[in-house]
């Protein structure tokens, strides 16, 4: 009797082990994408009256210019490294325009091929009611082939941080001459996915509870089961914003204007443990392992001194020494396995001090 409850208080020691480190990873990954400001650039609020076009009434929810605060924003990115890529992004004020921002990055198939920015959760939803759709004013800059990209409208009707949207694809017109023009999107297009997949079981969309707003442009298509697109280019992109809101068709009666968005009033605090596990498991920490498995040619294999892992660090030491010049690349490298060998070394004396020696009572107990 005394082997069993050993036994069975093993076991809860390791499960709450597990369910500790899991609930401190996450959290951290949550504080680092959700610290919220207790308010919205006064630049950046909805206007009190919406504007109206020949064809249709625009709300607008976001007016963005180079005059528009950048501290904090109210923009997060949604790169693909979340799932093991190396696409990157940034959507800030434009360089080479005044009236707009400019969403930029580099899509790589490797890993993942998306890229999106999507705004901090509202502590109280946006209603709807009353509008047809969202619409945008953008225009894709970077190149001449903006159909071989997937674009799509994000929206968040309840309050979960879940894998569930909704989201509806649409089209990006080319360098247009003068006004950045405007897109339209129908709340009748949003379809319920999980990630680029249908989901059909999902309720109605709620016009009532609009939590977030955002967009990806994606090597995927919505589809029932994981579609790319055939001729997808990777590699540089480049897309001016200029606004982002509700709209309604001219027929329609005059609807309400947008409230304005709210977010949380108090930021949340990281714990020291917290700092720790994003220090281990942060996002460059994770860029570099993805670039570098792609670099050597060796996906899904753990890193080692391999002919393909030091032929990437190689590549990209002499990429860095191009660049910035040998002292900076030398630096860098140094910098880097330091830290890389830090995190090595407090892994294997977590794995040796504390999880060995858990499993290897639990296996003396059980056996």
């Amino acid at each position: 009797s005394r082997f069993i409850a050993l036994q069975a208080v093993m076991r809860k020691v390791l499960l709450l082990i597990t369910l500790m480190a899991t609930t401190w990873y996450h959290a951290s990954s949550y504080l680092r994408t959700n610290h919220i400001p207790h308010r919205l650039p006064l630049a950046m609020h909805a206007t009190a009256a919406s504007s109206s076009s020949s064809s249709t009434q625009l709300s607008p929810i976001f007016q963005l210019s180079s005059s528009s605060p950048t501290d904090p924003s109210p923009f997060e990115r949604i790169d693909d490294v979340i799932m093991g890529g190396v696409s990157s992004s940034t959507f800030g004020p434009s360089k080479s325009s005044k009236d707009c921002w400019t969403f930029r990055g580099v899509l790589r198939n490797t890993g993942g091929g998306f890229c999106g920015f999507r705004t901090a959760a509202f502590s109280q939803p946006l209603s709807a009611v009353g509008y047809d759709g969202v619409y945008l004013k953008a225009r894709f800059t970077s190149d001449d082939e903006p159909s071989r990209r997937t674009y799509k409208l994000t929206v968040r009707d309840d309050k979960s941080r879940g894998e569930y949207v909704r989201q509806a694809m649409f089209s990006v017109p080319c360098k247009p001459e003068g006004e950045i023009p405007t897109i339209r999107v129908p709340f009748e297009d949003l379809v319920a996915v999980r990630g680029p997949v249908k989901n059909p079981n999902a309720p109605a969309f709620n016009k009532t509870s609009v939590f977030q707003l955002g967009m990806v442009i994606s090597k995927f298509k919505i589809a029932q089961s994981t579609e790319t697109l055939e001729d997808f280019r990777d590699g540089p992109f480049s897309l001016d914003v200029s606004e982002i809101g509700f709209y309604t068709d001219a027929n329609a009666p005059p609807a309400e204007p947008v409230a304005r968005p709210s977010v949380s009033s108090e930021p949340k605090k990281s714990s020291p443990l917290a700092a720790i596990f994003k220090l281990i498991f942060s996002e460059k920490s994770r860029r570099r392992r993805a670039a570098l498995l792609v670099l050597s040619d060796r996906p899904g294999r753990k890193k080692g001194l391999g002919r393909g892992w030091l032929r990437a660090v190689r590549l990209c030491y002499k990429s860095r020494a191009s660049s910035y010049g040998m002292l900076s690349a030398v630096a860098t490298f140094a910098s880097r396995f330091a830290a890389d060998a830090a995190k090595f070394a407090a892994g294997k004396a977590l794995k040796y001090a504390l999880f060995y020696p858990i499993f290897a009572a639990f296996r003396a107990v059980k056996f």
